[in-house]
C-alpha cells in the first residue's frame, strides 16, 4: 500500500491550505465554504485556524507555513500584526481575503470603503438623517470600522460612539438586545446599519418586539447577502464573498507570485 505521507514528503508538499479566520462567525461562511470547495476540487485539502483576534495565536499559525506544514495561507479578519507577514511571505504563499497596507503583499479583496462611502451618500442624498451603524470592533483595532467611520461622518458629522455607533455587536442575540436597548432613548433611528444579516434578523425582531415595524418606524440595512435579508426584506451589501474564496485558492495554487485585486461590493436594496 503506498503511504500517502511519504508521498507527499518526496514531492515536498502537504496538498493543505490553512485559512485563519477570526471565529466561527456565519460572516465567514460563504467565503470558507468557496474556499472548502475550489480547494477540493484541486485536490487540497483545507486547514481551519481560528484566532479570535489573539496576535500570539495568529503568530503561531503563521509559523505552519513556514515549516512547510501547509502549502499555502489563506488570511481573513486579523489583528494588526502585518510586521510578521513581510518576512515570512518569502517563506511561503500568502494572500489575505481584506485590504492591507502592504501593496508587496498578496490580496483579493472587497472595496469596503467604496461600499461604505455608496450606502452613506444614498441615504445622505435621500434626505435621511438619523443614521446609526454597528461593528464587532472598534476603529483602534479595525481598519473595516475605521474606514466605515470615516465614510459615516463624511456625509453625517461627527460620530460618537454609543450614540451613532456601538461596537461589540455581532450575532443575531447581539442584535436582538441591542434593538431592544435602543428603543429606551427619545427617538428611533430612520436606519440601523448593522455588521451582518444575522443580526439584522435580531434586530428586526427585537424591535417588533418593543412594538417597532421594519420598513414603517426604522429600516435595516445588513451586510452578506444571506437568505436572512430576502425573507426578511432589508437591504444588504454583498461583498463577492464566494468569488474572493475561489481566487484565493487558485492564487496559492498558481504559479503567480503577487497579485492586488479588489472586487466591487454590490449594494442590494430591498
Amino acid at each position: 500500500m503506498v503511504n500517502g505521507n511519504a508521498v507527499k514528503l518526496s514531492k515536498g508538499e502537504t496538498y493543505t491550505l490553512g485559512v485563519t479566520l477570526p471565529n466561527n462567525s456565519s460572516c465567514y461562511n460563504q467565503l470558507v465554504d468557496s474556499i472548502l470547495y475550489q480547494a477540493k476540487s484541486k485536490g487540497y485539502q483545507v486547514l481551519l485556524l481560528p484566532t479570535y483576534y489573539e496576535k500570539e495565536t495568529e503568530s503561531h499559525y503563521y509559523t505552519l507555513l513556514e515549516q512547510k506544514m501547509i502549502d499555502g495561507l489563506i488570511l481573513t479578519s486579523r489583528t494588526k500584526n502585518d510586521e510578521l507577514l513581510e518576512p515570512l511571505r518569502f517563506k511561503g504563499k500568502i494572500v489575505s481575503t481584506e485590504k492591507m497596507d502592504n501593496d508587496d503583499l498578496a490580496m483579493i479583496y472587497p472595496d469596503r470603503k467604496k461600499a461604505y462611502d455608496q450606502l452613506f451618500l444614498t441615504l445622505h442624498a435621500r434626505g435621511i438623517s438619523r443614521v446609526i451603524f454597528t461593528t464587532k470592533r472598534s476603529a483602534s483595532q479595525s481598519q473595516t470600522t475605521k474606514n466605515k467611520l470615516t465614510a459615516y461622518e463624511t456625509y453625517f458629522g461627527k460620530a460618537i460612539e454609543g450614540k451613532n455607533y456601538f461596537t461589540g455587536i455581532e450575532t443575531y442575540a447581539d442584535g436582538y438586545a441591542f434593538a431592544i436597548e435602543i428603543t429606551t432613548h427619545a427617538s428611533i433611528p430612520e436606519v440601523i446599519y448593522v455588521n451582518g444579516d444575522d443580526t439584522a434578523a435580531g434586530v428586526i425582531s427585537g424591535m417588533k418586539q418593543a412594538g417597532f415595524i421594519h420598513k414603517k418606524d426604522f429600516t435595516v440595512i445588513g451586510e452578506g447577502n444571506l437568505p436572512y435579508s430576502e425573507i426578511l426584506a432589508f437591504s444588504t451589501i454583498d461583498f463577492s464573498p464566494k468569488k474572493i474564496g475561489a481566487s484565493a485558492v487558485d492564487f496559492l495554487l498558481s504559479q503567480s507570485d503577487r497579485i492586488v485585486q479588489a472586487e466591487d461590493p454590490v449594494i442590494i436594496w430591498r
